[in-house]
């Protein structure tokens, strides 16, 4: 029983949570800002050091499979040491692996930095704070992951191009040590202050409202939006279910399609005779315009649901890049397509972390998410390569098109089947 006047955070005039959802979106910022900028410094690393593109692009390919392989073991990690001390490491990792590609020599030294050691914090300052805002809110689930998520919006539109200026001024090393810097400090420290395990730890209710007897019971009933469970489940028993099974199968799809969609939509659009400027700055569109998918998705999702808003967002996108392969050659066109092709992107990768806490439960939901990841993380690794190999036997851009286009199909039949889990529909080891 919570009694007297309360704690500190039940006597704040607004609820925690939001707070975590303001921390979730600086460290979506920060840490997708110094991700997405790799692309900036590539040219600047491959003239200094005299590397080849295919020797210079291996470490991102693998920066990609190292996020990966350490997703799973997140959240155990966080179950162990905690929320608070999970994100400072993350901060740490990601700015302190940045901060060392400055003092690169060899291209090893880019491999270990890059390849490795960043990655490794990355998947943590995704996982963990993504998690952490779903146990804090459900009515709002929806609409707090999907306005998050706008950080990675403003990432993209802000420190990228920070970045270009930045490496103008005074060169990749120096530009290399300030983002790295910048993310320990506000990425680790920020999240440390601010994030803290479940609302129930500070004497709160999930939406927020104070928590007055541990035998409350609740007082909604179930909504499309947000599924209730009667407990916990582990990952193991989450792994053995069908519904867990699809949704990591169209997390793969999802993380291979958009991330290669990302990649290679504007060298097909400079392929069609744009000036490389402006066929760059549709990329910036598309980063503006997630933002705005962000916020209206995230609306949609609590109306709705996740599993059909994720249908109807990935279902855009395999339209959209099918319309990318016969668009014509017109810079107001490809605007148009950019701005509606963001919208559609800004509505689907945080809704898939709202449903692994909608259908298995909070307890867990941090190393359920981390498997999920894995999967998808591999999908993003593999369909660079592919569509990398399709450019280089066709000569063009138009076959990666429509493997994308039928990988996001794919992302969106898989996650029809995917419907909340019950105990007697378990399948056994």
């Amino acid at each position: 029983m919570v009694e007297g006047r309360g704690t500190f955070y039940q006597r704040l005039p607004f609820f925690y949570g939001w707070l975590i959802f303001f921390a979730t979106l600086v460290i979506y910022m920060m840490a997708y800002g110094l991700r997405y900028s790799f692309g900036v410094f590539f040219t600047p690393l491959m003239e200094e050091f005299g590397w080849n593109a295919a020797a210079t692009a291996g470490a991102l390919s693998l920066h990609l499979w190292t996020y990966g392989l350490a997703a799973p073991f997140t959240g155990k990690l966080t179950e162990r040491i905690g929320v608070r001390r999970a994100i400072a490491l993350g901060g740490f990792l990601l700015g302190g692996g940045a901060f060392l590609v400055s003092y690169t020599r060899e291209i090893w030294h880019l491999y270990l930095f890059w390849g490795a050691l960043a990655p490794t914090g990355a998947v943590i300052l995704y996982v963990v704070p993504t998690i952490v805002l779903t146990r804090f809110f459900e009515k709002k689930r929806g609409k707090a992951v999907g306005w998050a998520s706008i950080g990675i919006s403003l990432g993209t539109g802000i420190l990228v191009p920070s970045a270009g200026w930045l490496l103008k001024t005074y060169g990749w090393r120096a530009s290399y040590q300030l983002f790295g810097g910048m993310t320990v400090l506000t990425v680790g420290l920020l999240g440390y202050i601010i994030l803290r395990e479940d609302p129930e730890s500070l004497g709160l209710r999930v939406d927020g409202g104070r928590l007055k007897s541990s035998l409350e019971p609740e007082a909604d009933t179930p909504r499309l939006g947000a599924v209730k469970n009667s407990e916990d489940w582990t990952r193991a028993e989450a792994l053995r279910t069908r519904s867990f099974r699809f949704l990591a199968l169209s997390y793969f799809f999802m993380f291979g399609s958009i991330t290669s969609l990302n990649i290679y939509f504007v060298p097909h659009i400079i392929q069609l005779g744009i000036e490389p400027l402006q066929s760059s700055q549709t990329f910036g569109v598309v980063g503006l315009m997630s933002a705005v998918g962000s916020f209206i998705f995230g609306f949609v999702s609590d109306k709705i649901g996740r599993r059909p808003t994720i249908v109807i967002s990935s279902a855009m996108i395999a339209v959209l890049a099918l319309v990318l392969t016969s668009i014509p050659p017109t810079i107001m066109i490809l605007y148009l397509w950019a701005i509606t092709y963001g919208i559609a992107y800004g509505g689907i990768p945080e809704q898939y972390a709202a449903i692994i806490v909608d259908y298995f439960g909070r307890r867990y939901s941090t190393s359920i998410f981390g498997l999920l990841t894995f999967f998808g993380a591999a999908g993003g690794g593999l369909f660079p390569l592919i569509s990398g190999f399709l450019r280089d036997i066709t000569g063009a851009y138009y076959a990666v098109i429509l493997f994308l286009s039928a990988g996001s199909l794919l992302m969106t039949i898989t996650i029809l089947p995917a419907i909340p889990p019950s105990r007697g529909q378990q399948e056994k080891p």
